[in-house]
Formats: structure tokens, C-alpha cells, sequence
């Protein structure tokens, strides 16, 4: 590493393996008799491009997933295409039977459900109630939209009601990527002070 001194600018040359390799250090000019500071070594093979590489994207299996529960063809294209848009794994179901199972094998931080998905098998009622009798810690993960065709958009009422976390109008469903982005994050603010004392509390 080659090293100027600040008072008198003698130039020295001070080889890599005799410098710390995590910590500064301080050495003495042979000349002045100044204190020089001297920066850690750095790493073997580090170069400057590599120092300055981004963060790596999440892999696939590190992202978060998403269940889509839907008869509409249309809705689960343009769903899919949005949650992809945004970094999610997005899997659909075709009918209440296929979204149970995919419930149960799998764990999905969001689960989007039409109002009126398979109602030959309970509706909506059958994966809500599935998601009602489940422990609460595993409930509290999970993020659950409702698309409704009588509720309007952000009706927290009828959301308590529904025992879903948003609701968003079938109308409405054109901005859906602002709207699940927005969920996602109260969601996931709703809960981090909570989640946090738990913590505190040794209990999670």
C-alpha cells in the first residue's frame, strides 16, 4: 500500500500482508516522526468493482409468495402479471379444492380472494374459515385481500367483517399494483411493533 505522510509527504511503500486486515492502524514517518493513520489492508483479490457491486437480487425461493383465488381468467392474468411485477412468486388456484391444498403444503405471505371464487364449495367461506382455524402466529403472516363486488375499496369495516385484511372494488382492480403494495406494507407495519415486543417478551 503506498502511503503519504501529511506533514512532510514522504512517500512509503508498506506491503499488504504487514497492515491488519480488518482495522485501521497507526505507524510512525520514518523522517518527521509523525503519526500517519493507515487504512486496513485490503481483502485478497477484493478489487474496487467488486466492492462496489449491488446487493444481489433475492433468489426465487427467497421471495415472498402469493395465492391468487380467482374464476376470472382475465383478473388472474392481469394479478399474476402485477405480483410478478413486484417481486412475487404468484400461484393460482382453479377451484376451492386446489386452494385448500396449496394452503396447506405451502406458506403464502399474501392470499388474493374474489368474492364469489367457486361457489359450488363454499365460496369464500371455505378459505376463510380455513385461515380462521389456523394458530394466530401463522394468521398474523399472512396478508389477505378480498375483491369484492359490493364493498368499496379500503372499507376497513367491512374488511373486519369479511375477517380479510383490505378490500379492494373489482373496479378498482386496474391499479391493483399500487393497491397491493400499499397492503403489504400496513400489513407489514401493523404488525412489526407487535411482533417486536414479542420478541422482547422471549415469546416468538
Amino acid at each position: 500500500m503506498n502511503i503519504t505522510c501529511h506533514n512532510c509527504h514522504t512517500k512509503l511503500n508498506i506491503p499488504d500482508e504487514k497492515l491488519p486486515k480488518d482495522k485501521e492502524s497507526t505507524l510512525i514517518c520514518p523522517k518527521c516522526r509523525e503519526k500517519i493513520q493507515v487504512p486496513a489492508a485490503p481483502k485478497p483479490h477484493e478489487t474496487m468493482e467488486e466492492t462496489k457491486k449491488p446487493a444481489p437480487q433475492r433468489r426465487f425461493e427467497d421471495r415472498l409468495n402469493a395465492l391468487i383465488c380467482s374464476d376470472r381468467a382475465e383478473l388472474k392474468q392481469r394479478t399474476v402479471s402485477v405480483l410478478n411485477q413486484m417481486g412475487l412468486n404468484a400461484e393460482v388456484a382453479a377451484d376451492m379444492r386446489e386452494a385448500l391444498s396449496k394452503m396447506e403444503y405451502n406458506a403464502y405471505h399474501l392470499l388474493i380472494l374474489e368474492d364469489d371464487f367457486d361457489p359450488d364449495n363454499q365460496g369464500t367461506t371455505g378459505i376463510i374459515g380455513r385461515l380462521s382455524a389456523v394458530d394466530m402466529s401463522l394468521r398474523r403472516r399472512i396478508c389477505m385481500v378480498l375483491i369484492s363486488r359490493k364493498f368499496n375499496t379500503n372499507d376497513d369495516m367491512a374488511a373486519l367483517h369479511s375477517s380479510v385484511n383490505n378490500v379492494i372494488h373489482k373496479e378498482d382492480t386496474r391499479h391493483m399494483e399500487a393497491f397491493l403494495s400499499k397492503a403489504l406494507a400496513d400489513h407489514k407495519n401493523l404488525y412489526s411493533i407487535y411482533n417486536e415486543s414479542l420478541k422482547l417478551a422471549g415469546k416468538a
